[in-house]
């Protein structure tokens, strides 16, 4: 074997020998190369303690009820309603200072989907929620009435006006507002304010018709004495 042919042998070992040591480095580095789509993770859910604009909402007794999102954007929607109803702003600090609870209670078909407790604020009941339904006013209302007409509950203006729808007989004996002071109260003025809702007395129209005095009443109460068309 000449000179030539000893050094290429040689060289030939030396790298069969280096190949075995860097194969390992090699395919690590092929390992680390990030791939080229990563999924996104979920954002998480929304908290059921919340603030929106001036309002407190704590809906933490309806975690289990439904999605966290879909309680959040539903009570959202039923505030939005009572911000666009063009209150005096004395009223609606009122109602803006309620706090604002929920939970998942459904109850039989015919219960309240919120009611008002006193020491605690509105409770609305998320899977009852429509946004189509002024849910939220219905239970305000009750609050304003407790907490700002004379008398509360027992207010005399109130259950005069009740009295005298019960002896008309325009409604049912069984329609809920004729069944007591709250009832009356609160589904006569969210029928004056929002327009419509799916009781008794169903429609403004329908209120100015039947109830000319309740209406007015309302009139002074909410609009400074100018009735809503």
């Amino acid at each position: 074997m000449n000179r030539r042919t000893r050094v290429f042998a040689l060289a030939v070992l030396c790298l069969l020998a280096a190949a075995p040591a860097a194969a390992p480095a090699a395919a690590k580095s092929v390992l680390q190369v990030p791939p080229l789509f990563q999924s996104t993770p979920k954002p998480p859910p929304p908290s059921l303690v919340f603030a929106y604009g001036a309002w407190r909402v704590d809906a933490s007794a309806s975690a289990h009820a439904q999605p966290p999102a879909r309680t959040v954007r539903a009570i959202r929607q039923q505030i939005d309603i009572v911000e666009h109803l063009g209150l005096k702003p004395e009223v609606l600090a009122f109602m803006r200072s309620q706090p604002v609870l929920a939970d998942g209670w459904i109850g039989p078909g015919d219960a309240p989907p919120a009611e008002y407790a006193a020491g605690r604020g509105v409770v609305l009941h998320v899977r009852r929620l429509d946004p189509k339904k002024p849910i939220l006013l219905y239970g305000l209302l009750k609050a304003y009435q407790a907490q700002r007409l004379p008398g509360g509950f027992d207010n005399a203006d109130v259950a005069r006006l009740r009295g005298e729808a019960a002896a008309r007989r325009v409604w049912p004996k069984t329609a809920r507002m004729l069944q007591n002071n709250q009832e009356f109260f609160a589904l006569s003025a969210a029928t004056y304010l929002y327009g419509a809702i799916t009781r008794e007395p169903y429609t403004r129209a329908d209120l100015k018709k039947t109830e000319p005095l309740c209406y007015q009443w309302l009139a002074n109460l909410f609009d400074a004495g100018r009735p809503r068309g």
